[in-house]
Protein backbone atom coordinates (compact mmCIF):
# COMPACT_ATOMS: atom_id res chain seq x y z
CA UNK A 1 0.00 0.00 0.00
CA UNK A 2 3.00 2.54 0.77
CA UNK A 3 4.83 1.96 -1.95
CA UNK A 4 1.77 1.86 -4.20
CA UNK A 5 1.25 5.79 -2.88
CA UNK A 6 4.60 6.60 -3.23
CA UNK A 7 4.44 5.56 -7.15
CA UNK A 8 1.23 7.05 -7.70
CA UNK A 9 3.04 10.22 -5.98
CA UNK A 10 5.89 9.50 -8.20
CA UNK A 11 3.87 9.82 -11.36
CA UNK A 12 1.80 13.08 -10.29
CA UNK A 13 5.11 14.86 -9.67
CA UNK A 14 6.14 14.18 -12.79
CA UNK A 15 2.57 14.78 -14.42
CA UNK A 16 3.58 18.43 -12.76
CA UNK A 17 7.36 18.45 -13.88
CA UNK A 18 6.08 17.96 -17.73
CA UNK A 19 3.10 20.46 -17.56
CA UNK A 20 5.97 23.08 -16.16
CA UNK A 21 8.37 22.54 -18.65
CA UNK A 22 5.75 22.82 -21.38
CA UNK A 23 4.90 26.22 -19.95
CA UNK A 24 8.29 26.90 -20.16
CA UNK A 25 8.76 25.69 -23.89
CA UNK A 26 6.05 27.52 -24.55
CA UNK A 27 6.92 31.00 -23.06
CA UNK A 28 10.39 30.41 -24.74
CA UNK A 29 8.59 30.32 -28.09
CA UNK A 30 6.23 33.11 -27.21
CA UNK A 31 9.23 35.52 -26.33
CA UNK A 32 11.20 34.46 -29.41
CA UNK A 33 8.44 35.30 -31.86
CA UNK A 34 7.20 38.16 -29.80
CA UNK A 35 10.78 39.93 -29.95
CA UNK A 36 11.03 39.04 -33.64
CA UNK A 37 7.65 40.86 -34.59
CA UNK A 38 9.06 44.06 -32.71
CA UNK A 39 12.24 44.09 -34.64
CA UNK A 40 10.19 43.76 -37.86
CA UNK A 41 8.09 46.33 -37.18
CA UNK A 42 10.70 48.86 -36.14
CA UNK A 43 12.65 47.60 -39.57
CA UNK A 44 9.03 48.31 -41.59
CA UNK A 45 8.32 51.56 -39.91
CA UNK A 46 12.25 53.49 -40.17
CA UNK A 47 13.59 54.27 -43.73
CA UNK A 48 16.93 52.58 -43.84
CA UNK A 49 18.82 55.57 -44.33
CA UNK A 50 17.72 56.50 -40.12
CA UNK A 51 19.01 52.83 -39.36
CA UNK A 52 21.77 52.60 -41.27
CA UNK A 53 22.72 56.20 -39.53
CA UNK A 54 21.71 54.69 -36.03
CA UNK A 55 22.96 51.17 -36.14
CA UNK A 56 23.58 50.99 -32.11
CA UNK A 57 20.06 51.29 -32.00
CA UNK A 58 19.44 47.80 -34.12
CA UNK A 59 21.96 46.01 -32.32
CA UNK A 60 20.22 47.52 -28.95
CA UNK A 61 16.70 45.85 -29.97
CA UNK A 62 18.38 42.67 -30.94
CA UNK A 63 20.05 42.24 -27.23
CA UNK A 64 16.89 42.89 -25.34
CA UNK A 65 14.90 40.51 -27.22
CA UNK A 66 18.16 37.69 -26.62
CA UNK A 67 18.13 38.86 -23.10
CA UNK A 68 14.65 38.47 -22.79
CA UNK A 69 14.53 35.37 -24.10
CA UNK A 70 17.08 34.08 -21.73
CA UNK A 71 14.37 34.59 -18.93
CA UNK A 72 12.08 31.60 -19.85
CA UNK A 73 15.56 29.18 -19.64
CA UNK A 74 16.15 27.60 -16.20
CA UNK A 75 19.78 28.13 -14.60
CA UNK A 76 21.04 24.95 -13.79
CA UNK A 77 22.85 24.80 -9.85
CA UNK A 78 26.40 24.74 -9.72
CA UNK A 79 26.80 24.41 -13.45
CA UNK A 80 25.68 20.83 -13.22
CA UNK A 81 22.83 21.25 -16.23
CA UNK A 82 22.55 17.03 -15.48
CA UNK A 83 21.03 17.85 -12.06
CA UNK A 84 17.92 19.74 -13.23
CA UNK A 85 14.89 17.22 -12.40
CA UNK A 86 16.80 15.23 -10.17
CA UNK A 87 14.60 14.26 -6.64
CA UNK A 88 17.61 15.26 -4.38
CA UNK A 89 18.31 19.15 -4.40
CA UNK A 90 21.15 19.83 -6.41
CA UNK A 91 24.77 20.89 -5.44
CA UNK A 92 27.89 19.44 -2.99
CA UNK A 93 28.01 20.29 0.31
CA UNK A 94 30.96 19.71 1.87
CA UNK A 95 29.52 19.69 5.55
CA UNK A 96 27.91 16.20 4.74
CA UNK A 97 31.03 14.85 3.50
CA UNK A 98 31.42 10.90 4.47
CA UNK A 99 33.58 8.19 3.60
CA UNK A 100 31.62 5.07 3.20
CA UNK A 101 32.73 1.19 2.30
CA UNK A 102 30.54 -1.05 0.37
CA UNK A 103 29.44 -3.57 -2.10
CA UNK A 104 27.88 -2.30 -5.46
CA UNK A 105 25.26 -4.11 -6.15
CA UNK A 106 23.94 -2.05 -9.26
CA UNK A 107 25.58 -0.17 -12.08
CA UNK A 108 23.55 2.22 -14.33
CA UNK A 109 25.41 4.78 -16.79
CA UNK A 110 23.82 7.33 -18.64
CA UNK A 111 25.19 8.87 -21.50
CA UNK A 112 22.79 12.38 -21.34
CA UNK A 113 20.36 13.82 -19.66
CA UNK A 114 21.58 12.70 -16.13
CA UNK A 115 23.93 11.61 -13.82
CA UNK A 116 25.23 8.31 -13.53
CA UNK A 117 24.88 6.05 -10.61
CA UNK A 118 25.63 2.77 -8.77
CA UNK A 119 23.83 1.20 -5.81
CA UNK A 120 26.00 0.25 -3.13
CA UNK A 121 25.36 -1.62 0.04
CA UNK A 122 27.14 -0.91 3.26
CA UNK A 123 27.17 -2.39 6.88
CA UNK A 124 23.90 -0.68 7.91
CA UNK A 125 22.66 1.53 4.78
CA UNK A 126 22.03 1.80 1.34
CA UNK A 127 23.20 3.98 -0.92
CA UNK A 128 22.42 6.14 -4.35
CA UNK A 129 25.99 7.05 -5.03
CA UNK A 130 26.03 9.97 -8.29
CA UNK A 131 29.23 9.35 -10.24
CA UNK A 132 29.14 11.60 -13.48
CA UNK A 133 28.13 12.23 -17.22
CA UNK A 134 28.91 8.60 -18.97
CA UNK A 135 30.98 10.15 -21.72
CA UNK A 136 33.44 11.53 -18.73
CA UNK A 137 33.62 7.44 -16.86
CA UNK A 138 34.37 6.83 -20.78
CA UNK A 139 37.10 8.78 -20.81
CA UNK A 140 38.58 8.04 -17.57
CA UNK A 141 38.21 4.38 -18.25
CA UNK A 142 36.34 3.84 -15.46
CA UNK A 143 35.65 0.08 -14.58
CA UNK A 144 33.04 -0.14 -11.81
CA UNK A 145 31.17 -3.78 -11.82
CA UNK A 146 28.86 -5.39 -9.74
CA UNK A 147 30.01 -6.99 -6.74
CA UNK A 148 32.97 -4.59 -6.37
CA UNK A 149 33.99 -3.60 -3.30
CA UNK A 150 34.45 0.01 -3.28
CA UNK A 151 35.37 3.02 -0.74
CA UNK A 152 33.67 6.24 -1.69
CA UNK A 153 34.06 9.56 -0.03
CA UNK A 154 31.06 12.14 -0.97
CA UNK A 155 28.21 14.45 0.25
CA UNK A 156 25.37 13.11 1.85
CA UNK A 157 21.69 13.86 0.81
CA UNK A 158 18.68 12.42 1.18
CA UNK A 159 15.34 12.29 -1.66
CA UNK A 160 11.94 13.05 -0.46
CA UNK A 161 10.92 9.67 -0.13
CA UNK A 162 14.29 8.81 2.21
CA UNK A 163 16.59 7.23 -0.26
CA UNK A 164 20.01 7.97 0.73
CA UNK A 165 22.34 9.92 -2.36
CA UNK A 166 25.95 10.36 -2.19
CA UNK A 167 27.15 12.65 -4.62
CA UNK A 168 30.75 10.96 -4.96
CA UNK A 169 33.83 13.04 -5.15
CA UNK A 170 36.20 10.27 -4.96
CA UNK A 171 36.09 6.64 -5.01
CA UNK A 172 38.75 3.69 -4.27
CA UNK A 173 38.19 0.30 -5.68
CA UNK A 174 39.76 -2.70 -4.08
CA UNK A 175 39.41 -4.95 -7.03
CA UNK A 176 41.44 -3.01 -9.55
CA UNK A 177 43.53 -0.95 -6.61
CA UNK A 178 42.62 2.32 -8.52
CA UNK A 179 41.24 5.60 -7.47
CA UNK A 180 38.49 7.36 -9.22
CA UNK A 181 38.68 11.41 -8.48
CA UNK A 182 35.50 13.01 -9.44
CA UNK A 183 35.41 16.43 -8.09
CA UNK A 184 38.00 18.23 -6.59
CA UNK A 185 38.59 19.43 -3.00
CA UNK A 186 35.83 22.46 -3.53
CA UNK A 187 33.77 19.88 -4.78
CA UNK A 188 33.55 21.29 -8.27
CA UNK A 189 32.83 18.46 -10.89
CA UNK A 190 36.43 17.89 -12.83
CA UNK A 191 34.77 17.41 -16.07
CA UNK A 192 33.63 21.19 -15.76
CA UNK A 193 37.20 22.01 -14.75
CA UNK A 194 38.15 23.31 -18.08
CA UNK A 195 41.45 21.82 -17.63
CA UNK A 196 42.68 17.61 -17.66
CA UNK A 197 39.06 16.01 -16.99
CA UNK A 198 39.75 14.31 -13.88
CA UNK A 199 42.31 11.36 -12.80
CA UNK A 200 42.31 7.84 -12.08
CA UNK A 201 45.33 6.34 -10.74
CA UNK A 202 46.56 3.96 -8.24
Amino acid sequence: MFAGRLMIGAWIEWLVWGIICTGLLLGLVLRVGEAMLHLISWFWHHPAREYLLHPPVAALLFAGALGGTTLAVPVSANGQDWWWGSPISPGYDRNTVIQVIGTVTQVKTVSRGGPSTLRLETSGETFIVMLGPGWYLAELHADIRSGDILTVEGSKMMDRWGQLHLAAARIVSQRTGTVLELRDETGRPRWMSGGPSGRMGR
